[in-house]
């Protein structure tokens, strides 16, 4: 899976968030979370536009990522790699 990245790419976009869906109020997964829960491979096109502060939290969060709107953790599943270009 593939993601392009911008200087204003935040967690919320990588990660996901939750989102009016009619009446209902729903998670919506981000590529990074996707690709950990799905053992894929990750590409962050345009990852140079990321702030070195943003890079260190991915790096942070790539053994666990736990979602607080969903009180989920997820582990990632063998596959899963995080490719920067």
């Amino acid at each position: 899976m593939m993601h392009t990245c911008t200087d204003r790419t935040d967690l919320d976009e990588l990660i996901g968030k939750q989102r009016w869906d009619g009446q209902h109020l729903l998670f919506y997964y981000g590529p990074l979370a996707r690709a950990m829960k799905g053992g894929e491979e990750l590409i962050l096109e345009h990852s140079e536009e990321l702030s070195p502060f943003m890079l260190a939290k991915v790096g942070f969060i790539l053994h666990d990522l736990f979602i607080d709107d969903t009180s989920e953790l997820i582990q990632p599943n063998d596959g899963f790699r995080l490719t920067l270009r």
